[in-house]
């Protein structure tokens, strides 16, 4: 029986962020082509800076589909009719026209798969959701990686095959340092270190934990590291004023990922909404607890064992854990079990669910 032959899109290496590093492990994983981005976004819908990650290696992709370009759109989908499955890697409503018109020169017995890192939109509106659920529609097999992703896919895909299984973790930075050389190398002699990693975006909460803060009985420092969008920089840091906090506003490499996570002893989710945290799968590779609020696919991964789960838009009971687990729990214990959850969501196994869909299973 003659392979199965399997196209990706979606961003990859040197595109930073986790979605692109799904994609370029997913593509290694299936053995699978890539038809990747020349560009990915217009400047004014990425407010952060660039979007490329120097330190990365560039992926073995055909880097052809400008968002911005339809002709690009076109080549790209007479590109994908030479294979028998395509995984579109979804998370934004912004891919929504490049998407459909891809899908639209597909054979039409090319099976299409949708890849839903967010089935929604972090910053909602109702052209955002209609132009989404134009993409959802046409897909033969959406995989998300929460519950409640799945029964929103289900809905608005109009019923629609929905595979709901793990978001793998997420093994970046290279080689771990010891938490000790990792707070030597970023200048750290505090005792207690909390860590809020990635863009910051209103979703994230960081203000939740600023005020927070405020409140601790305990005495940690809190190390922000990561972009800031919206030019909102300055707010969060008069919000972080006299506090023990640390700003870090710039895009974190991949080469010093690594250095940060290995300094903390705990890292930090309060969001608002999220469908599942590619921070907190990260924060496992490392063997790093995670405090994060119930929301999305995060009680999904965070047991009470590797973590602590609180109420979302709540500073005092962050707080509050935040206190409990630098005073009260087993903290080595729960660091065994956050490197035993990332061996629990492996890419292997993740890779096998796409496997069996691309031949139609």
């Amino acid at each position: 029986m003659p392979r199965v032959k399997v196209a990706i899109v979606g961003p990859v290496f040197p595109f930073r962020a986790g979605i692109a590093y799904c994609t370029t492990r997913l593509a290694g994983e299936l053995d699978a082509d890539v038809v990747s981005f020349s560009r990915q976004f217009p400047k004014r819908f990425y407010p952060g800076g660039d979007d490329i990650d120097p330190t990365l290696p560039r992926a073995n992709a055909d880097f052809i589909i400008d968002v911005m370009n339809p002709l690009t759109w076109l080549r790209a989908g007479w590109r994908l009719r030479r294979y028998d499955a395509v995984i579109f890697v979804w998370w934004v409503w912004l891919f929504a026209p490049a998407y459909l018109t891809m899908i639209a020169l597909l054979r039409r017995r090319t099976r299409v798969i949708l890849q839903c890192h967010n089935v929604g939109d972090k910053e909602p509106a109702a052209w955002k959701r209609w132009l989404t659920d134009r993409v959802l529609r046409r897909g033969d097999a959406l995989v998300v990686h929460a519950q409640s992703e799945a029964r929103e896919a289900w809905t608005r895909s109009g019923g629609r095959q929905i595979v709901k299984t793990f978001l793998p973790v997420h093994e970046l930075g290279g080689a771990i340092p010891s938490r000790a050389d990792a707070r030597v190398t970023l200048g750290i002699d505090a005792p207690n270190v909390a860590l809020f990693f990635g863009h910051v975006r209103p979703f994230k909460g960081l203000d939740i934990a600023l005020r927070a803060w405020r409140e601790l009985k305990t005495d940690v420092l809190l190390v922000v590291a990561g972009e800031a969008w919206w030019e909102r920089a300055a707010e969060y840091e008069a919000l972080g004023e006299k506090s023990n906090v640390r700003f870090d506003f710039r895009f974190i490499p991949d080469s010093e990922i690594a250095t940060f996570f290995a300094a903390a002893d705990v890292v930090l989710a309060p969001y608002r909404i999220e469908a599942q945290s590619g921070v907190a799968l990260t924060a496992f590779h490392f063997a790093r607890p995670v405090i994060a609020t119930t929301v999305g696919g995060l009680p999904e991964i965070i047991d009470g064992s590797n973590g602590i789960l609180i109420p979302p838009e709540d500073p005092s009971a962050l707080a509050n854990a935040i206190d409990e687990f630098f005073t009260a729990c087993d903290r080595a214990a729960m660091e065994r079990a956050a490197a035993g959850s990332a061996k629990r969501y492996s890419w292997p196994e993740y890779a096998a669910v796409f496997a069996a869909l691309v031949d139609g299973r």
